[in-house]
């Protein structure tokens, strides 16, 4: 009896050991995905936060300038679907570790272009591997999270993003002022390549890693209803929920795409700055979308646990974030440059909610085996518009001016909003 007792004892305590290791590996993969997505943003902010200084070396035009960014877009675009795709097929953790590697390397062979030609053939050739970094991390993070837990992780992996971009500005300004602008690009590609090696290191599936904790093991995941695998993406599309995350994300993405790709430009040409200027507040922005990113996904994850519908809860989110975008509509008419950067920071908020959110739907609302497709096919319509905008942006500031822009910018999110609506509405009800 008393041996029995003891065996007993020692087991749960194995199992609580077991537990707490699962759970720490876990966040530490959380943590170490939200790096990666920061390298992310800071390869590519190296373009838009030296938009000022690579148009004066290359006498870029603000409509050549746009061409450029949108090569990168077209890219990005294609191979979003085609990643997501190749994480369902070959898995998150090989499917990374190739991603960076490819955006690295050709970040740092930008250090050796000599016009815009070549300029706009590197954006493009680096274009093809950062978009999967995305449904890579959202496939981890559905892997080791239950539906109720994981809005925060999928909120702080996305919102590496924000975080890149905003030590992106005063990192890229201080080593461009110190060393130029080729080796700036040299340094923050490198940073890829040694991320890539402690991934495959430390990155396991969690059958392979540790025991799940016992509560988790004791209360298995209600799954959304059943679908058959897909074998094409039109058959994805047929779905009338993944059809209106696509159509909302096409829509609303192009926001952010025009943020980050001309913030710096726009800072210099309308406001005034200077590069060390730029270094010193575009990053502010960027902070407010890590927060925003941080609160969207926790309110909604909140939600879900004091017992509501879970894709009800995301979309509630979705609703009120949108219902602030129109204050982008205001930033070129503010008197000051503070009050400007205090009004993109506003919508830095509301875009990242949206991205934590709308990714966050994908699992509440469709089986687990097709989310890297279908956030694939999301990302792949965001960054569709985000060129199709891009493009249109070089006219107007061409032929116009950025009210004209701006305008534009504070509406796309209440459209997107109501096309959730009507594709949603029949099934959250």
């Amino acid at each position: 009896m008393q041996e029995d007792m003891e065996v007993a004892v020692m087991e749960r305590q194995q199992a609580m050991t077991l537990g707490s290791s699962y759970r720490k590996l876990r966040w530490f993969i959380v943590a170490w995905i939200t790096v990666s997505t920061v390298l992310n943003l800071l390869d590519r902010q190296g373009l838009y936060v030296l938009a000022p200084v690579l148009r004066q070396q290359f006498s870029m035009s603000i409509e050549s300038y746009s061409k450029v960014v949108s090569f990168f877009l077209l890219a990005y675009a294609g191979m979003y679907t085609v990643g997501g795709r190749i994480v369902d097929l070959i898995g998150e953790r090989v499917a990374l570790a190739v991603f960076v590697t490819w955006w690295s390397v050709w970040t740092m062979l930008t250090s050796l272009v000599q016009g815009v030609f070549g300029l706009g053939a590197v954006q493009f050739l680096a274009g093809l591997g950062e978009p999967g970094n995305y449904p890579a991390g959202l496939r981890a993070m559905t892997t080791w999270f239950s539906k109720e837990e994981r809005g925060l992780p999928i909120a702080i992996f996305s919102s590496g993003s924000a975080l890149g971009n905003a030590i992106a500005a005063p990192l890229i300004a201080a080593i461009t002022l110190t060393a130029g602008w080729r080796v700036t690009f040299v340094i923050i590609g490198s940073l890829g390549l040694v991320w890539t090696v402690v991934w495959l290191w430390i990155y396991r599936a969690p059958a392979a890693s540790a025991t799940r904790d016992t509560k988790q093991a004791a209360s298995p995941k209600p799954e959304p209803p059943a679908c058959p695998r897909p074998s094409r993406w039109i058959d994805l599309l047929k779905n009338r929920k993944v059809l209106g995350l696509v159509l909302a994300r096409l829509v609303s993405d192009p926001v952010w795409w025009f943020f980050v790709a001309f913030t710096p430009e726009y800072l210099k040409s309308q406001r005034g700055f200077s590069l060390k200027e730029i270094g010193l507040y575009a990053w502010i922005p960027f902070v407010a979308g890590t927060l925003g990113g941080m609160l969207g996904g926790g309110t909604s994850d909140r939600l879900i646990r004091k017992g509501m519908n879970a894709a009800r809860a995301r979309l509630r989110v979705l609703y009120i974030s949108a219902a602030f975008a129109p204050l982008g509509i205001l930033i070129s008419g503010v008197p000051s440059a503070g009050m400007a950067i205090a009004l993109i920071a506003g919508m830095a908020l509301v875009v990242y909610s949206w991205f934590i959110n709308t990714a966050a739907l994908i699992p509440d609302v469709l089986p687990e085996n097709v989310v890297g497709s279908v956030l694939g096919l999301m990302g792949t319509a965001g960054s569709l518009g985000g060129f199709l905008f891009t493009r249109l942006v070089g006219f107007l500031l061409t032929h116009y001016s950025y009210a004209v822009v701006f305008v534009l910018a504070g509406s796309m999110h209440l459209m997107a909003a109501v096309i959730l609506w009507a594709f949603m509405r029949e099934r959250t009800s």
